[in-house]
C-alpha cells in the first residue's frame, strides 16, 4: 500500500510540474515558430511574396487561446507569407500570412480577407493576444495614438499613423470592411484569459516609399 502511495505521489508532482511548465513551453515555441519564419522569409524577395499570394487557404474560426495541442501541432509548419509588419514602438516584427488559421496565427498575423494589393482600402489584420509581454500581439491593446506601423511587401513599405485602441464586439464584423479610405485595422482579444471582446486598433496610411533593409533591422 506504502508502494502505491508514493507512486501516486511521483505522478502528482509530476502531473503538477507539468502543469506549471506548460504555459513556458508554449510560449517558447511560439517563440521559435516565430524566429524561424522570419529567417525564412529573410530568403524570400518580393517576387516570391507576391507568388505566395495565389496559394490561398480559407479562412477558419480559430481559439481565442491556444492550446497546448494547437502550438505542438505548429511546430515544422512551412507557411507561405505575403508581406511583413513591423511596430517600431514595441519592436514587434511578424510575417503576415494570407488567411486567418491556428497555425499561420501561431507564427506571425493573418489577413482577414483577400487582397490583392497592401496599402488598398482597409488591411485588416488579426493576431493571438498571448499572454507573455511582447509576443504576437500581445502588445497590441498598449498602442497610442501617432504609433507608426509599416507593412511591406518586399518591394514598397507602406507607412500607416495609428488612432488610440479601442474595445469591439467579437461580432462587429463590418469592422474590416473598407470604409472609403486607405487604412490599417489591428484585431486581437481584449483580456487573453478571457477573450469575449476584441481590441481594434486602426491607423490611416499617411507614406509609401520604396523597401529598404535597413528600415527593418
Amino acid at each position: 500500500m506504502k508502494k502505491w502511495r508514493n507512486l501516486i505521489v511521483i505522478l502528482l508532482v509530476l502531473m503538477g510540474s507539468l502543469l506549471i511548465a506548460t504555459p513556458f513551453l508554449k510560449n517558447y515555441i511560439v517563440n521559435h515558430n516565430i524566429n524561424s519564419s522570419l529567417n525564412e522569409m529573410d530568403n524570400l524577395d518580393s517576387d516570391e511574396l507576391n507568388e505566395n499570394r495565389n496559394i490561398r487557404n480559407e479562412n477558419e474560426e480559430v481559439n481565442e487561446l491556444p492550446s497546448s495541442l494547437d502550438v505542438i501541432r505548429s511546430m515544422n509548419f512551412e507557411g507561405n507569407p505575403v508581406a511583413f509588419l513591423y511596430i517600431p514602438r514595441t519592436g514587434l516584427k511578424l510575417p503576415i500570412y494570407g488567411s486567418v488559421n491556428e497555425i499561420n496565427l501561431l507564427h506571425g498575423a493573418g489577413e482577414m480577407r483577400e487582397y490583392d494589393e497592401i496599402g488598398e482600402g482597409n488591411y485588416a489584420l488579426a493576431g493571438h493576444r498571448m499572454e507573455e509581454e511582447g509576443l504576437l500581439f500581445h502588445d497590441v491593446p498598449r498602442l497610442q495614438e501617432g504609433d507608426i506601423v509599416y507593412v511591406t511587401d518586399k518591394e514598397t513599405v507602406y507607412e500607416y499613423e495609428l488612432y488610440d485602441p479601442e474595445i469591439v464586439l467579437e461580432n462587429e464584423t463590418e469592422l474590416i470592411n473598407d470604409r472609403g479610405k486607405d487604412e490599417l485595422t489591428l484585431l486581437t482579444c481584449d483580456i487573453p484569459s478571457k477573450p469575449h471582446n476584441r481590441v481594434k486598433v486602426s491607423g490611416d496610411l499617411i507614406n509609401t516609399f520604396t523597401y529598404s533593409n535597413d528600415l527593418f533591422e
